[in-house]
């Protein structure tokens, strides 16, 4: 690793950015755990599919949304439908993520929304004499979506 290379240097070495627009599916559940006599514990659970990949998982927390017109940037187009995620990936994160917190009886799902969002995505390429790399990062948090690129051609994800 050359220690010359820093944010500046990356900054400067440049050669293009794109703004792309990645789809991914988000799925409302209401998760229902009958708990006899006592009337059932509903609790909600927002979950992810990213639309290329068929990556999945649930979010931590609410992640916050806006609707926006975008102006200038690439739609990626979505490669999995409403349909493969409702009937296929949603009940793979059921039963392989939610239901491993159920120890015995496991519990029902109500599906109450599904829609299909965009997360804001830089494309960048840095061509240097050190270094010549394209990086993906998330243009909400800034952080590196390296490996959910890497995901994007491999199959990997896909049922």
């Amino acid at each position: 690793m050359n220690r010359s290379i820093d944010a500046d240097y990356i900054k400067n070495h440049i050669t293009s950015t794109k703004r792309v627009y990645h789809p991914m599916w988000v799925a409302k559940l209401l998760v229902i755990a009958d708990r006899k006599p006592f009337p059932p514990r509903k609790k909600p659970n927002m979950v992810f599919v990213d639309a290329v990949s068929g990556y999945r998982g649930l979010f931590p927390t609410v992640p916050p949304m806006n609707d926006r017109e975008v102006e200038n940037g690439e739609v990626v187009p979505a490669q999995l439908t409403k349909q493969q995620v409702e009937e296929t990936y949603i009940l793979d994160i059921q039963q392989n993520q939610i239901n491993r917190s159920y120890v015995l009886k496991k519990p029902s799902y109500q599906l109450e929304e599904l829609f299909l969002t965009y997360l804001p995505l830089w494309n960048v390429h840095v061509d240097s004499s050190y270094l010549t790399k394209e990086f993906i990062i998330n243009a909400n948090t800034g952080e590196s979506e390296e490996y959910m690129s890497q995901l994007w051609g491999s199959g990997k994800w896909r049922l």
